[in-house]
């Protein structure tokens, strides 16, 4: 039984190595809040907030790369989270 909880554990642990699992947590509004670690976007039934992670957060503006600092609060904005809360992909436009 123990080793069966260990190879589960494994199992478990090898999962998280890969590319981060997307929640297919797609989200469509307003930017309404820039930390230097988190953003939050904004729609008429939800507001959601997500990490900021330099290694795995793409940022696009109009398509075309960009850094978080040139998002603007206001704009409108799409985003995917993945299993973490970090934001795989924001894209103002």
């Amino acid at each position: 039984m123990m080793k069966q909880l260990g190879l589960v554990a494994i199992a478990v642990s090898l999962l998280g190595a890969a590319e981060p699992l997307s929640t297919d947590r797609r989200v469509h509004g307003v930017i309404t809040a820039i930390a230097p670690d988190t953003l939050t976007i904004a729609s008429e039934k939800r507001a959601v907030t997500g990490r900021i992670d330099p290694a795995r957060t793409k940022v696009t503006i109009n398509g075309r790369p960009a850094k978080v600092s040139d998002l603007k609060i206001t704009e409108h904005a799409k985003g995917e989270l993945c299993l973490d809360d970090v934001w795989l992909v924001i894209d103002e436009h």
